[in-house]
């Protein structure tokens, strides 16, 4: 990016035109046409000089020392500056060609210096180029977990956001853990297992890009809290879109996000951000209630969900308390009392068998509970089947 001359108060170099100069009124011989964007020549005039921009965009190249590259101060020329006497300039297009005026003074001849590097307009397009995303999805698993990809031709972002997942790549094995990602490159077939028990929660972004560098693959990086709010809005953009622009927000959110990651600007965070927490505790909830529904028989204590889950009984109370408007103990009980009818509809156990296998510790117990919930008693309530 350049600098603009206007945007100069001052320059031992040159100055600029405090007066706008009407250029339909400059003479046309002194109208210069430029179709190049490099040179290796310089020019000196030994009298001030002046230089009005007309069409297009032009580079202003100036040095007091044009066999020092670093002396080179580049600007974009807008209205009409005076170069000093013996400054060495050049002019490049940066558009596809530009004209300019130049006004020497009369009979200054300038006089052209070639220099052995050549010097020219900064290519300024984006090398990382992201095509497409193709979804952002947050994931909640329970030990064991294993699962294989293979044959994929997109790249993919994967987040932890609480836990740890365990990637074999081509042979090389990564553990992830908590608010560290890594990036999977096309063609590169993993797997990843889950092995620890509690509950590990994820983020995976599957993208389409150009321009990342192959180093950038099979490393773990440590997010900070500000990458993360990157996740958080993209998360929440693409559950919500809020306008007309929504793509383009999270697709320059996802870039910033890659940049950091390949300047090297991520360190380890402490929480992760609102919107990956609540999916984090509707995902969670919704795995405690799915192995309630599945395993009520067996698992149908409070503590059973405790070691399960590896979570303390606060955040059960709290997560049943926001998702279920209840307690654990009663969001059991209750599930319990509904399996406890379905059994009694279609199996042949008893009602003492089916109080101890729903983890009742008497059938007194059972039926009082079933009294209260149902307004009959389970004895009752098997005769109107049978009637």
């Amino acid at each position: 990016m350049y600098t603009k001359t206007t945007a100069m108060a001052n320059s031992s170099l040159f100055e600029q035109l405090s007066t706008i100069q009407d250029v339909k009124k400059k003479p046309r011989n002194r109208m210069m046409t430029i179709q190049k964007n490099y040179s290796d020549t310089f020019f000196q005039f030994k009298k001030p000089v002046t230089l009005t921009a007309n069409n297009g965009i032009a580079l202003l190249v100036v040095t007091a020392d044009p066999h020092d590259p670093s002396s080179y101060e580049e600007y974009i020329l807008q209205g009409s500056i005076t170069l000093e006497s013996n400054v060495y300039f050049n002019t490049l297009t940066v558009t596809d060609q530009c004209s300019i005026f130049l006004e020497p003074q009369l009979s200054d001849e300038p006089i052209l210096i070639s220099v052995a590097q050549q010097f020219k307009v900064k290519n300024n397009q984006p090398l990382i180029q992201i095509e497409s995303i193709f979804s952002i999805v947050y994931q909640v698993k329970t030990a064991p977990f294993a699962l294989t990809h293979q044959n994929r031709d997109y790249c993919e972002l994967i987040i932890v956001d609480q836990g740890e997942i365990n990637h074999q790549i081509n042979g090389n094995e990564l553990i992830l853990g908590q608010h560290e990602c890594i990036l999977l490159f096309p063609g590169e077939d993993y797997s990843q297992t889950v092995h620890k028990e509690g509950v590990t929660t994820y983020l995976t972004i599957m993208f389409k890009a150009k321009g990342l560098e192959d180093e950038m693959s099979q490393k773990i990086y440590h997010l900070t809290s500000k990458h993360s709010s990157l996740v958080d809005r993209m998360m929440k953009l693409s559950t919500n879109p809020t306008s007309y622009y929504t793509s383009d927000e999270i697709f320059l959110s996802f870039k910033n996000l890659l940049m950091s990651l390949i300047q090297g600007q991520a360190d380890t965070i402490e929480e992760p951000t609102t919107s990956m927490r609540e999916n984090y505790e509707n995902e969670l909830f919704q795995a405690i209630a799915d192995y309630l529904h599945q395993n009520v028989e067996e698992q149908n204590q409070v503590n059973d969900l405790v070691d399960h889950f590896a979570l303390s009984r606060s955040t059960l109370q709290m997560l049943f308390k926001k998702y279920a408007n209840t307690s654990p103990k009663a969001y059991i009980n209750q599930l319990r009392l509904q399996r406890s009818k379905v059994l009694i509809r279609e199996s042949k156990m008893s009602l003492s068998e089916i109080a101890s296998e729903l983890g009742y510790g008497s059938i007194q117990y059972f039926s009082r509970a079933f009294s209260r919930e149902f307004g009959m008693s389970p004895s009752s309530y098997a005769k109107s089947i049978i009637k």
